[in-house]
């Protein structure tokens, strides 16, 4: 049985002072992005807009074969 990864998507969202969450979307992650990684781009993109991450989603679609 083998996996190949077809595509993913990494969805950060972070909130505001007034509790408006706002979602951004990054496609095409790498199949090698580990979890300490995706962690580091969080605190990247809550410095870049200011805001706290409140939640990082990864979501990743693969293809099996046998």
């Amino acid at each position: 049985m083998s996996k190949t990864w077809l595509k993913s998507n990494l969805v950060t969202i972070t909130t505001d002072n007034a509790g408006k969450e706002r979602k951004r979307t990054f496609n095409n992650i790498s199949s090698s992005a580990t979890e300490e990684k995706i962690n580091d781009f969080g605190k990247i993109v809550a410095e870049l807009t200011g805001l706290p991450i409140t939640d990082i989603n990864l979501t990743v679609v693969s293809a099996i074969a046998e």
